[in-house]
């Protein structure tokens, strides 16, 4: 395990902008590859909000669900755990706690997808940025959120354009 603290001290030098998108595109990856091998025999029914329009899907997750998840999930948890003196071990855990109970109800696939892993990558990205600076924490935090839902929200875009039928 040794390399892969030796990894997460890695992104901890990177500057914010290149920590960020690095920790966004590493926890989609990991996402995919974790969740993709048992989505293969779960079955889970297809999510409703496919059936919105695809502008409000869109809106929903790069822009609201970052923002306010951002506060409510890693801000919130985190403050308090900082209040209580918690360490960063800690405080990675009390977002990322609310995070991933926020989203089980979506199915297996989502919970542990987005809600552990990506939940683990934005609670760690807040974490650390919060020791320097609140701002940049919420920034940083908030557009990893919105670059890691913006890359499946480009390929929902694609599949409401380009329909198999």
């Amino acid at each position: 395990m040794n390399w892969l603290k030796a990894h997460f001290q890695r992104h901890r030098q990177r500057r914010p902008w290149e920590f960020c998108w690095r920790v966004a595109i590493e926890g989609l990856i990991v996402s995919l590859i974790v969740v993709a091998i048992p989505s293969i025999f779960l079955d889970e029914p297809e999510r409703d909000f496919l059936d919105w329009p695809i502008h409000h899907t869109l809106i929903i997750i790069v822009i609201l669900a970052p923002i306010f998840e951002t506060l409510l999930l890693q801000a919130l948890p985190v403050a308090i755990a900082r209040w209580r003196k918690a360490g960063f071990k800690v405080q990675i855990l009390a977002s990322l706690i609310p995070f991933t109970l926020a989203h089980l109800p979506e199915g297996v696939a989502v919970g542990v997808g987005a809600g552990l892993i990506g939940g683990f990558y934005l609670a760690f990205n807040y974490v650390h940025w919060r020791e320097k600076s609140m701002w940049t924490a919420l920034w940083t935090t908030t557009l990893a959120h919105a670059i890691r839902n913006g890359i499946p929200g480009l390929l929902l875009l694609l599949a409401w354009a380009f329909p198999r039928n």
